[in-house]
């Protein structure tokens, strides 16, 4: 995708997004390697942020700021009791002991292999429900700003060209191009594996090739100092 590639600093007109094509990996990094200026001018964004009405139409054209979303299926969670090796051994035995004579057997294991599908399969899908129920009620907002002010946003609502501020605790809502640190260090142990928070710095360009120091990425967490960044990707173009 391809946002228009300048604007004034101060431009207080709405700007059009274009339409969504497919998703790049290089997105991210090619915004890296810009200034922070030149970031938010490739981004047709400002310093302040986008307005409501700018937001709205990059909403409608990029979808809202969400991954797929788990849905509780009952056959699925049926496969996963009856896959198990140890039942379909029980079942090989309850036919062996049919075939030969021994029908009493045979039921016996019958209604134990029912039984245990049936308890396993009641207990995981209620715990499935629950777990999905409590998820959709759980909503998380970011300081976003929006016509020249910072407000409270939901993380959904977030469009590329947003400009956001992230503090001590806050959950990376998108992948975003960082424009000022204040000793920022992100935990990305859950993309890396690295116990060690990554320090950030949001002046220098990325080296082609090199890490993107001056990004943060959606799903991160920041462990320490602050930041004002501009949403690069959201969704399931992170």
């Amino acid at each position: 995708m391809t946002l228009a590639r300048s604007v004034s600093s101060r431009q207080t007109g709405p700007v059009v997004a274009p339409n969504v094509a497919s998703p790049q990996i290089s997105e991210l990094a090619s915004i890296a390697a810009l200034e922070p200026d030149l970031a938010l001018a490739r981004l047709a964004s400002r310093r302040d942020g986008l307005t409501s009405a700018e937001a709205a139409e990059r909403l409608s054209s990029y979808g809202a700021n969400v991954l797929a979303v788990h849905r509780v299926r009952a056959f699925a969670v049926l496969w996963r009791q009856v896959k198990s090796p140890i039942l379909l051994l029980l079942l090989i035995a309850a036919a062996i002991s049919g075939f030969t004579g021994g029908a009493t057997n045979a039921v016996i294991i019958g209604v134990i292999v029912a039984l245990s599908v049936g308890l396993g399969f009641f207990n995981e899908f209620r715990a499935a429900t629950a777990m999905s129920a409590l998820r959709s009620k759980i909503s998380q907002s970011v300081s976003v700003y929006r016509d020249g002010a910072p407000t409270r946003a939901s993380v959904t609502q977030l469009v590329p060209g947003d400009v956001i501020e992230l503090s001590l605790g806050s959950l990376v809502p998108a992948d975003v191009r960082l424009l000022s640190v204040d000793e920022l260090e992100c935990d990305e142990a859950v993309l890396t594996g690295e116990s060690l928070p990554a320090v950030k710095d949001a002046d220098a360009p990325a080296i082609e090739g090199g890490p993107l120091t001056n990004c943060a990425y959606m799903g991160t967490i920041v462990r320490q100092g602050s930041a004002t960044a501009v949403v690069v990707t959201t969704g399931a173009r992170t």
